[in-house]
């Protein structure tokens, strides 16, 4: 099945020049082979120089609308379920990354869904204003000045495994703001992000020659080095230690943005829990939960309830896990290691002991729901093991939610309208950057403030002209 299949996306370097690499091996037999070149310096500079001096011709000048509009199209060509890259995507990715085909084929169409043209507006305009900033000088509003945004002339992307598409969005910003990019993949997933450089070669080779996608494996500092060197902006995906890592490889004057460990919940309000809506909330729960194994900073650890309701919160728990075995049946958990599995049922087994309820996944551990009446905030061991905890009132969130702060990141609500403005402040002014409508939590707009900070915005730096004075000095 493939093997040999190339991952990696490398203009300027002769095809020679990568055939001597490495492998990676994934599947439960080690089937799937995929070649990743074992680059040296001198090749991996000769990248750097290819990638921005096309930067330099093409990308620097050519007008951001021009850029969202060929970015769309190549998104077009991944909707299409029979183009080849979408079908080897779909084909192998169950196998590189564990999650199960179903999985794959709808988290790619939700990926794809979010990168299309009107995202990429929304985004453009949300950080911008005048997105026409990235191409000239633009009135600064209200100041009187003109103002220009210039992206990083190279943007190295370090990326973490454990959500396919992470890559692919990033590199997406990177291409907005108009720089070179280089994305380093990861070895638990490098496939997805070549394969969407080379669809993007399909659209407009002069932007694909723009970008580039290789791996090295973790820690090789003589490629890092030299990356990091010429690199103007470095982000940055992965562990608090990961992340330390590179922190202490990139240069003091070059910007460097982090996307670490994330801790995001569920919180649903009384008047969600009715009998005939607490099917539909249930439902909506077990989808954050199940979504990529609950293995992203937006999945939920544990959901809290809040009591008073006509449905209680142990009923809505009992509920949750008849959603989620339903889910089982549609979108099946993926492959996992024994020793998750070992942890998951350690946790059962635990949960137990301590007097909580606990339903699990028949023969398995599919999935599990704990509810427990302690209300303290207790990170799960992640593959659809979620706890369900009840609160008096919804207010109470701040103090259980505070020894977690620097860590908080989604929340997925179930509140009235006329609730959400003061929920949202007070978990805002905790560290909770994103509120979201339970059952979405899993794929963010484009235009979301990821970790609270601009997606674009983060990556330019601005040059104003200030008009002249009515006086002098």
């Amino acid at each position: 099945m493939a093997e040999g299949m190339q991952a990696w996306w490398l203009p300027g370097l002769p095809a020679d020049c990568v055939t001597r690499g490495a492998t990676l091996r994934f599947g439960q037999g080690a089937d799937l082979v995929l070649r990743v070149p074992a680059l040296t310096t001198t090749e991996l500079t000769t990248v750097l120089n290819t990638i921005t001096a096309a930067r330099d011709a093409y990308l620097a000048d050519l007008p951001v609308l021009e850029i969202v509009a060929r970015l769309d199209k190549a998104v077009g060509l991944w909707s299409d379920p029979s183009f080849p890259q979408r079908q080897q995507a779909e084909a192998l990715l169950p196998s590189i990354t564990g999650y199960s085909p179903t999985m794959i084929r709808e988290g790619l169409t939700a990926l794809l869904r979010g990168l299309g043209r009107e995202s990429l507006l929304q985004c453009l305009t949300a950080e911008f204003g005048d997105p026409a900033c990235l191409d000239t000088f633009r009135p600064l509003r209200g100041t009187g000045m003109l103002s220009r945004a210039f992206g990083p002339r190279l943007a190295v992307h370090v990326f973490s495994g454990n959500v396919p598409g992470l890559p692919v969005w990033s590199l997406v910003c990177g291409m907005l703001v108009k720089a070179a990019n280089l994305g380093k993949a990861a070895s638990g997933e490098p496939l997805l992000p070549a394969l969407f450089a080379a669809s993007l070669a399909e659209v407009d080779a002069d932007l694909a020659r723009c970008l580039a996608v290789t791996y090295w494996p973790g820690g090789a500092a003589d490629l890092e080095e030299v990356a990091f060197a010429r690199a103007d902006a470095v982000i940055a995906y992965g562990s608090d230690a990961a992340l330390a890592a590179v922190r202490g490889r990139v240069p003091g004057t070059t910007r460097f943005i982090a996307y670490g460990h994330r801790l995001s919940f569920g919180a649903i309000g009384r008047e969600a829990l009715t009998h005939e809506g607490a099917h539909d909330v249930a439902a909506r729960a077990a989808a954050d939960v199940a979504a990529f194994d609950q293995q992203g900073c937006v999945s939920p650890h544990l959901v809290y309830v809040e009591e008073g309701g006509p449905v209680s919160p142990r009923d809505l728990a009992a509920a949750l896990a008849r959603a989620l075995e339903d889910l089982e049946r549609r979108l099946p958990r993926g492959r996992i290691p024994l020793g998750a599995s070992a942890a998951i049922q350690n946790v059962r087994d635990v949960a137990e002991l301590s007097g909580a309820e606990v339903w699990v996944s028949p023969g398995g551990t599919a999935w599990t729901v704990i509810y427990e009446v302690d209300a303290t905030f207790t990170p799960s061991c992640l593959n659809r093991t979620v706890r369900v905890k009840p609160v008096a009132d919804l207010t109470e969130l701040p103090p259980l939610l505070a020894p977690i702060a620097p860590y908080l990141q989604t929340a997925g609500v179930a509140v009235p309208e006329h609730r959400l403005p003061t929920l949202a402040a007070a978990l805002g002014r905790l560290g909770v950057s994103r509120l979201c409508p339970l059952g979405q939590m899993a794929f963010p707009a484009f235009a979301w403030h990821h970790d609270g900070r601009g997606n674009l915005i983060d990556l330019v730096r601005f040059t104003d002209i200030e008009p002249p004075t009515q006086t002098h000095p």
